[in-house]
């Protein structure tokens, strides 16, 4: 599933989701039939945000079926339903939202929140704000690693990386760099996470 961005459309906040349509080839086909691959939207609807407001992040909380979508310009969080297309609630009050990080099996997304320099914890069965961590300047992109429980964010403008614990929900480590880091990735073969001497993860720097 492909998610396209968001704009204004006639003085109203919507955002369009497009799903691809893959042509699948027959055996012995040849690579050419990949070609014929399209997309094609199903489905548009407005969202309650102030118009105009830059979109960042979309993820999807499979568990819930829900869509996570980050309303950077206006500091909300939508929460979607994917069955139906509706919002089920906008979380306000998470200035400068960009990352979004859902940990599987917690019913919780993570929130990178620049405006603040704060990681907004969100439980998705309350829909509530139930924590917020301070941080170096300006937290962005994030990943999961799922072995060793962390959730990686890397604040850009500090240079550094926070590892968030997802047990205790606190950061536990934060790893400095010498120029600004981006979105951080997780390499899935490492044996050792940051906090075991061995800095695994790939951080792309940006």
């Amino acid at each position: 599933m492909t998610f396209m961005g968001s704009k204004t459309h006639r003085a109203r906040t919507v955002l369009e989701i497009t799903i691809g349509i893959v042509v699948f080839c027959v055996f012995g086909a040849s690579p050419s039939c990949l070609r014929g691959q399209t997309l094609r939207q199903i489905a548009k609807f407005d969202l309650p945000g102030p118009e105009g407001k830059r979109f960042d992040y979309l993820t999807v909380d499979e568990e819930d079926h829900f869509l996570l979508s980050a309303h950077l310009g206006s500091g909300i969080l939508y929460v979607i339903e994917l069955q139906s297309n509706k919002v089920v609630k906008a979380v306000p009050g998470l200035p400068g939202i960009t990352g979004l990080e859902y940990v599987p099996g917690t019913h919780k997304v993570y929130t990178s929140d620049w405006g603040e320099d704060k990681i907004g914890i969100v439980d998705l069965q309350s829909i509530t704000v139930v924590k917020r961590l301070p941080t170096a300047a300006k937290p962005n992109g994030s990943t999961y690693a799922a072995p060793f429980r962390k959730v990686y964010v890397a604040d850009t403008l500090g240079k550094a990386v926070a590892v968030v614990d997802v047990t205790k929900d606190e950061i536990v480590k934060t790893i400095e760099f010498a120029s600004e880091t981006g979105m951080p990735q997780y390499d899935s073969g490492a044996s050792q996470d940051a906090e075991g001497g061995s800095c695994q993860g790939k951080f792309h720097h940006g």
